[in-house]
């Protein structure tokens, strides 16, 4: 496929306001009613579906996406889990692993690992989109989906990444052809509605994250449905602000937005350094420009081509390993 600047220059959007919401959420005074706060509303309320409706419209080629989901994201998943318990261990004095629960925003390779691997087949189920709607609602009611295995995560997310995959160029043309004016009253309005919700702590933070069951977020089954409902409303809203304003052509986002796993694999690093450090502790105007500051450098610094292909030959390393140790056992057997 054709490499698309718009869906680069996307990314790039996507994968800054991650770090930085990352970021802002390690000061020890971090509340949703502060301005620290609003900004991370406001991220979470786009940042994982838009990457996931682009992941999923560069899903097309089922065979592709199956045949490289393990070496792309399961093995970097069971990989770093350990690698990221080691570190925290180094920095905290003190740390727990669990190889079932997804630690610090690992659990998107698995979601994206199971997104890659059974797409093939759920494009095959007829209506499949509006029923994983259905599904995306109805796994806030189950209590076991939650946080192990990245389920919770995994079904709830599961539209977003389908909406992506259904995507047709005819159709981002025709939500291009949207006046840039309807766009920017859109992206207003999205922003005053996560003003008020932090303003009022109107809805839990948790609620953004679709990991867990609605009852262990403090929501009745009635709420919690409606609070998701609302929610994937305003990120598809979202996705829709960002493919009319996002530029169509090459700029200076598109090496970020070509180097986005990178960045959001090491940026998890600097994120336990600052924790273990106490480094943001306010909420004044002075801590906000530093942490935009980290945020900035980190994303430029882990999109460089030497960053991103450093971590590839890292995980190269690991997949060799592996096809070594299947070959081994498959002479043995």
């Amino acid at each position: 496929m054709k490499r698309d600047y718009l869906f680069d220059n996307m990314k790039a959007i996507l994968i800054f306001f991650v770090v930085l919401g990352h970021y802002i959420s390690t000061s020890a005074t971090f509340d949703m009613g502060t301005f620290g706060g609003i900004i991370y509303i406001i991220s979470f309320s786009f940042i994982m579906q838009g990457f996931l409706f682009v992941a999923g419209y560069f899903s097309k080629n089922v065979e592709k996406c199956r045949n490289t989901a393990l070496k792309t994201f399961l093995l970097p998943y069971l990989v770093l889990m350990p690698i990221m318990y080691i570190i925290r261990y180094a920095l905290y004095g003190n740390a727990s692993i669990n190889m079932t629960v997804p630690t610090m925003a690992l659990w998107y390779l698995l979601n994206m690992f199971v997104y890659r691997f059974f797409i093939k087949d759920l494009a095959k189920i007829k209506y499949i989109l509006p029923i994983s709607i259905f599904i995306s609602l109805i796994a806030g009611l189950i209590p076991f989906l939650g946080v192990t295995l990245a389920l919770g995560r995994i079904f709830g997310f599961l539209p977003f990444f389908l909406l992506g995959y259904f995507c047709e160029k005819k159709h981002l043309k025709k939500i291009q052809r949207i006046p840039k004016a309807v766009g920017i009253l859109t992206g207003i309005i999205l922003i005053a509605f996560s003003v008020f919700i932090s303003n009022y702590n109107a809805i839990p933070l948790s609620a953004w994250y679709f990991k867990t069951a609605y009852i262990n977020i403090g929501l009745n089954n009635l709420e919690g449905t409606s609070v998701r409902i609302i929610l994937s409303i305003a990120a598809l809203c979202w996705i829709g602000v960002f493919l009319i304003l996002t530029p169509k052509k090459k700029t200076w986002l598109v090496t970020v937005g070509q180097n986005t796993l990178s960045v959001y694999i090491l940026h998890i690093v600097i994120r336990y350094i600052v924790m273990a450090n106490g480094i943001f502790n306010g909420q004044d105007g002075l801590t906000y420009l530093i942490i935009l500051t980290l945020a900035v450098i980190s994303v430029w610094i882990f999109s460089r081509p030497k960053a991103a292909a450093a971590y590839q030959i890292f995980m190269d390393f690991f997949y060799r390993l592996l096809i070594k140790a299947l070959q081994l056992i498959s002479q043995t057997n």
